[in-house]
């Protein structure tokens, strides 16, 4: 299954090599991952660590075509952030994600790019729903689930210890 898509000023990719150096910035920005519960990377090599197991063996791309993807601005080839589906095998579930670098908050690529992705998860995987965790404080992606049209499920801990919330779009409601 081909995981490029475009929207009208942006590309969707596979994460390559050369975006080692721009996943550095995006995960070593305190406040991009204030919410996340990831950690960055310690330098390039670890970034490009990633990027090389992202397309390992067991991977998202390859085993559920589907994975977190580069966002490219088309006008000048400006890495943005990532966006995409992830399933998880534990809980059997589909989430949509999206982190950009804070440089371009505001300015609807979020929104855009993810939109993209929400019709390659109804019609191209089929799926009866997608979910997306957003931590309780996280007031922008809040607003970005929100505008994908998916509607606040229920609250939980996340990690048991944040507060978050689980939103959630079907395909009846996709398709309206």
């Amino acid at each position: 299954m081909n995981l490029e898509f475009e929207t009208e000023r942006l590309l969707i990719r596979k994460f390559q090599t050369t975006d080692a150096p721009d996943l550095l910035e995006l995960n070593s920005d305190e406040e991009v991952m204030r919410y996340t519960g990831d950690f960055s990377f310690n330098d390039v090599a670890h970034a490009l660590e990633f990027v090389r197991n992202y397309h390992g063996k067991n991977d998202q791309y390859e085993t559920y075509h589907m994975g977190r993807l580069a966002v490219i601005r088309k006008e000048d080839d400006a890495f943005l952030g990532w966006t995409g589906l992830k399933y998880h095998v534990e809980g059997d579930f589909v989430d949509i994600g999206y982190r950009f670098m804070k440089k371009y908050w505001g300015k609807g690529y979020a929104t855009e790019s993810s939109k993209r992705i929400v019709k390659h998860a109804f019609e191209d995987h089929q799926l009866d729903h997608i979910v997306a965790h957003v931590h309780e404080s996280n007031i922008g992606s809040q607003h970005v689930a929100s505008r994908l049209g998916m509607s606040l499920d229920h609250r939980f801990l996340w990690d048991d210890r944040e507060p978050a919330r689980s939103y959630k779009l079907t395909r009846e409601a996709y398709g309206n």
